[in-house]
């Protein structure tokens, strides 16, 4: 069975994984200009801070995506999945009683540590009301993962490194180049604005920035979470993000963007510190924040993996195993993932 997939970023390694792994003959397609898996910060988180909730299926993910990665680090022989504990600064006293009442509910305390004194009183001159640790957190090394696995996929001879062209695919016949697929799937990520067959679904294009600095002093044995998010590398370097801008199609970093970042790492410390890098990705964001997975309604064979947002490194194992699954065992897509909720293009 042969499988075309647009796309190498944190999608469609996935997805490309799942399809070999079925045995399928794969080719995939990436021009190498779509850098938001690359420059994510990778981090997978059970929670969401700002109402203190459960990420979506989040007992589901994670487990799914550690034993995934393990397995992709496996196959490629590269290291990139990496234990984390995130300690939040609770921005104010509702935040902390929110992390108070949960902490002991059965469904919170896999992913909640229960708070201590010294949680409490934890030595940050920013701690004003408490702190509280994140359980089953972990980080991917993003641009080590997206390089290893395309050079994976390189030596093996699946990677077209290319841009996509519609002027040659049939859709009605799925035959690209002169070469008929079972299935091909576009995971382009932002990209998919721009493709005339699920143009119609509502996916925007969010800008976000991360720095890369450096610091000596600063405290590096956690990640730190307000309003920003301070993941330590390891050699005294530092990730911070990041920024939300809608509806915006660049890459370029910006002065505000990097004002953006400097102001909100003043919540979290006050070490002296020199930015390395600063780089910008545009996430393929879905305005109900649940992802696009399905058959194009009128072109079966055309398929869409898309709309993972800002936690794409969580969520991507285990969505892109059930659309592979879907297409090859008829297993049905969660109604909340599939684009059959937007309605069909030709027949609104």
């Amino acid at each position: 069975m042969k499988i075309l997939v647009v796309g190498c970023g944190v999608a469609g390694i996935c997805l490309t994984h799942e399809f070999l792994q079925a045995d399928c003959e794969v080719h995939v397609i990436d021009n190498g200009k779509n850098v938001s898996s690359a420059v994510a910060a990778g981090i997978i988180n059970p929670l969401v801070f700002r109402r203190m909730t459960l990420s979506w299926r989040v007992s589901e993910f994670i487990p799914f995506a550690y034993d995934k990665y393990r397995e992709i680090e496996q196959t490629i022989g590269v290291s990139f999945f990496r234990p984390l504990v995130i300690r939040r600064l609770f921005p104010s006293e509702q935040e902390l009683e929110f992390w108070k009442k949960k902490q002991l509910l059965p469904e919170y305390s896999d992913y909640m540590e229960e708070l201590t004194k010294e949680d409490l009183e934890f030595p940050l001159e920013q701690n004003t009301f408490g702190t509280g640790r994140v359980k089953q957190a972990s980080y991917i090394e993003a641009k080590s993962f997206i390089e290893a696995n395309q050079q994976h996929f390189r030596s093996h001879g699946i990677l077209l490194e290319e841009t996509f062209n519609h002027d040659e695919l049939d859709a009605e016949n799925s035959i690209y180049k002169g070469t008929e697929y079972e299935f091909i799937v576009f995971a382009e990520g932002k990209d998919s604005t721009y493709n005339p067959l699920f143009g119609y679904l509502p996916l925007q294009q969010t800008k976000g920035e991360v720095l890369t600095i450096q610091s000596e002093t600063m405290y590096s044995n956690e990640s730190l979470n307000r309003k920003c998010f301070l993941l330590p590398l390891g050699s005294h370097q530092f990730k911070v993000g990041s920024t939300y801008v809608w509806d915006t199609d660049n890459t370029i970093p910006t002065e505000e963007g990097l004002k953006t970042i400097t102001e909100n790492l003043k919540s979290l410390t006050s070490e002296p510190y020199t930015v390395l890098e600063h780089h910008a990705g545009v996430r393929p964001t879905v305005l109900d924040r649940r992802p696009l997975l399905g058959r194009h309604p009128d072109f079966p064979k055309m398929v869409i993996a898309n709309g993972l947002g800002a936690k794409g490194y969580m969520l991507a194992p285990l969505l892109m195993n059930e659309l592979v699954n879907h297409l090859l065992h008829g297993q049905e897509i969660p109604k909340d993932s599939h684009i059959s909720r937007f309605g069909d293009p030709t027949h609104s």
